[in-house]
């Protein structure tokens, strides 16, 4: 129990000092080092280089890379347009499109942040043009962000499949009906609050413009149908798939996009300095759960649970509050590296499929990006609107609401996670 507690007060008193999460991450682990009586230096540098030392974080960067091609490409534009030729012409279609476009470029940038910012600054001003209330406007944009993570290529499910030695191409399959529940969820919700609110109607396209839309757009709709294809198929791996990802957006970008090769410098230098800050937090939550396990935290929370109850299902509503109030305070990625060596062992003893464990803890953390007061994707929506957080949150409450029923299927409805993955 002292272990937990040192472990707990010293990462959130580093937290509250406004110590970025990475460095809290590896001082705790320094100070977690002396407590339990093993101040190696050595041992606390072999594990931090080790940590990132993991063939299939390759991907990362990768995907990574591919995310920034596509963007300077200036595929957000064709994606908003392709959204809008599809659902704009209903009422609250701008909503819509809003929802809509998110489900298409989680599929190539496997990030929320990245959906927040490049998505955002064009859909808010332009729902608010069209009549939309700022805050509606910026409160979908942030919860139909969250699809990113969630739906393959998921940068997340790499970390997490790295992490708990799972199936990074089944973490992938089974991630893509949860996100696709999010997507039909806020679409559901944006209908009534558009008929509630009266919100207009979006000028449609006639099929002529529509297969004009689709005939650019389709270029980006076919990368995540290549990764996942080839994957299922056996053709190449995860990793393999983010190198895949690159190649093709490099021929796309150049090709279709006209993208110069003195931009490129700049589209490295952003996918570098993002994948710099990722390996950061993989490589010191690698040394704090490696002192963590020698503490023997693990088999603590799990004789404890236990002893609570031996239902799992109960477990899992447990496991959910637990992630929730975490997703406050903790971003993701450092989240995922934290929790999942701790946490996977309990799990297993209690006979839960691993996949299904991993999307639940993905799905939960990632609402906990539009949670305060930690939420990431809250602030890069708030730069983005320039509306106080506390207008945001309000109007992203009945969403919150939504979420949790989503995540409630997905924890209690095991099918909606694993017949994907069941089929390779």
């Amino acid at each position: 129990m002292i272990p937990i507690l040192t472990f707990l007060v010293s990462l959130i008193g580093f937290t509250i000092l406004g110590v970025p999460i990475g460095f809290a991450i590896g001082l705790t682990a320094i100070v977690l080092m002396f407590f339990i009586g093993m101040p190696e230096p050595m041992i606390l540098a072999r594990r931090l280089v080790t940590g990132i030392d993991i063939y299939t974080l390759l991907a990362i960067p990768f995907f990574m890379l591919a995310g920034e091609i596509m963007n300077k490409a200036g595929l957000v534009h064709d994606i908003l347009k392709f959204a809008n030729a599809m659902v704009g012409r209903f009422k609250g279609g701008l909503s819509y499109v809003n929802v809509v476009g998110s489900m298409l470029f989680a599929g190539i940038s496997g990030s929320a942040v990245a959906d927040t910012a490049a998505l955002g600054s064009l859909e808010i001003p332009m729902m608010e043009k069209d009549g939309y209330d700022k805050p509606f406007a910026s409160a979908i944009t942030a919860a139909s962000a969250i699809i990113g993570p969630i739906i393959p290529p998921s940068i997340p499910m790499i970390i997490l499949g790295s992490i708990a030695q799972i199936s990074i191409a089944k973490l992938f399959l089974a991630g893509a009906i949860p996100g696709l529940l999010i997507g039909l969820s806020l679409l559901g919700y944006s209908y009534f609050i558009s008929k509630r609110r009266n919100y207009p109607v979006s000028e449609g396209v006639n099929i002529k413009e529509f297969f004009q839309v689709f005939k650019k757009t389709i270029w980006a709709l076919i990368l995540p149908l290549i990764i996942l294809g080839g994957i299922i198929a056996g053709i190449f791996t995860a990793t393999e798939a983010g190198a895949i990802a690159v190649i093709y957006a490099v021929i796309i970008s150049l090709v279709i996009y006209k993208v110069k090769l003195k931009d490129y410098p700049e589209i490295l230098k952003g996918a570098a300095l993002n994948t710099g800050v990722v390996m950061l937090v993989c490589g010191t939550a690698m040394v704090l759960t490696w002192y963590l396990a020698v503490a023997q935290v693990p088999q603590f929370l799990t004789a404890f649970l236990m002893s609570i109850t031996r239902n799992k299902w109960f477990f899992l509503f447990v496991l959910n509050i637990l992630l929730f109030f975490v997703g406050m305070v903790i971003d993701l990625t450092p989240a995922l590296f934290l929790l999942v060596p701790i946490l996977m062992p309990i799990s297993n003893a209690y006979g839960i499929n691993p996949i299904h464990f991993g999307v639940i803890i993905v799905t939960n953390l990632c609402i906990g990006l539009i949670t305060p007061p930690v939420g990431t994707v809250l602030y890069v929506t708030t730069s983005i609107s320039k509306i106080k957080l506390e207008t945001l949150v309000t109007e992203l409450i009945p969403m919150y609401v939504v979420l949790f029923i989503v995540l409630m299927l997905i924890t209690y409805v095991p099918m909606f996670v694993l017949w994907l993955p069941s089929l390779i």
